[in-house]
């Protein structure tokens, strides 16, 4: 659970935002200030908390997140920017912590106002009932169309690490330095500095690695907080960049209405950068997604996927490979001019996709 570090509690509760009546707020709260980093959507359609989050993610030192599902909270003015500053704020008042200490995010419909006195009400109760064991309803409170939650937890070298995440659909994440969130604690002692670049680079890696449908959110993000507790540190880059894969094929593997996992493995690149471009494009494209679902080994579809880029590659000599599981299929592709390699994922497309988003009203 995300409360599994020393020092962190969390909660998540229902506060009237989901028509289903599910949980739709969580707060992950720290005991002490912990270091943080974020890397944020790319989308120039920004929503609300995720401007303010940027700005509060500059005072370094964070305490708490509070994040909603069910409204976006962007497309929504100054109205928008005002009320995702009301949670940071009733956050702070509901645990004691400074207002400077608290990120804000929110997931679910674009363009509708937040319901703020519901939310108002409800960071209260979900501030009272933070607890060690409030972990699962925090992962719980965050999802969307989601199936499933997504819970990792990692222990070693003398510290433990922790992550939670939401995805399922408009999933394309391109974050400086995927709509997807993912929150992640730990009790290792990094300094900020050290804690962004190793972020920036697990990110690449990972969450701006999937794909379900070549659509960027306008409210991805990812936050880690690292308060120190265990006093240790030892492998942390290597610790967080597992977590941060794990998160990503989970949420790549619950695509909205995917049978099947598409893990896509290039090799033989020029380049690092040049095998990510091709796999990313592998994993983005729609026809090939559907072979995934129909069980067609189609390598014509991979050439034309990869011909698209900008990544070298030798057309004479480039190996294709489609390998068939019962929930996962693995796609391998070399490029034939050198010796990078990068892995994407992504998930099958179905007719289930459609009759989701079709559904998916505003």
């Amino acid at each position: 659970m995300i409360t599994s570090p020393k020092g962190f509690k969390a909660a998540g509760l229902a506060c009237g935002l989901k028509k289903s009546g599910k949980k739709d707020l969580a707060i992950i709260y720290s005991e002490v200030p912990a270091a943080a980093a974020a890397v944020f959507t790319t989308n120039k359609f920004k929503a609300a908390p995720i401007i303010v989050s940027e700005k509060q993610i500059k005072h370094g030192k964070i305490q708490a997140i509070v994040a909603n599902a069910g409204n976006a909270n962007a497309a929504t003015g100054k109205r928008g920017i005002k009320d995702a500053w009301t949670m940071v704020s009733e956050t702070a008042r509901a645990l004691n912590i400074p207002k400077e200490s608290v990120l804000v995010t929110s997931t679910g419909i674009i363009g509708k106002y937040l319901p703020i006195d519901k939310i108002k009400a409800g960071i209260k109760k979900t501030a009272a009932a933070i607890s060690k064991d409030g972990g699962h309803d925090a992962a719980l409170s965050i999802l969307t169309t989601d199936k499933v939650a997504k819970e990792v937890t990692i222990k070693t070298g003398g510290y433990t690490i922790s992550g939670i995440a939401k995805g399922s659909g408009m999933i394309d994440p391109k974050m400086r330095h995927a709509t997807m969130h993912a929150f992640i604690a730990t009790d290792a002692s990094i300094d900020l500095k050290t804690l962004q670049k190793l972020l920036d680079e697990a990110a690449d890696k990972s969450f701006n690695m999937i794909s379900v449908d070549t659509c960027m959110s306008t409210n991805d993000c990812v936050f880690v907080l690292a308060n120190g507790l265990s006093n240790a540190k030892a492998g942390f880059k290597e610790a967080l960049e597992k977590v941060c894969v794990e998160l990503a094929k989970m949420i790549a593997k619950d695509g909205e209405g995917a049978t099947q996992l598409m893990t896509v493995r290039v090799t033989g690149a020029a380049s690092e950068k040049e095998a990510r471009l091709a796999a990313k494009a592998i994993a983005n494209s729609d026809l090939l997604k559907c072979a995934v679902y129909g069980r067609d080994h189609n390598p014509g579809r991979i050439y034309a996927a990869i011909g698209t880029t900008s990544a070298r590659m030798n057309v004479d000599k480039v190996k294709t490979g489609m390998k068939f599981g019962k929930e996962e299929t693995v796609v391998t592709c070399d490029l034939g001019v050198g010796k990078n390699s990068a892995t994407a994922w992504g998930c099958d497309l179905t007719e289930e996709y459609i009759n989701i988003n079709a559904k998916y009203h505003t």
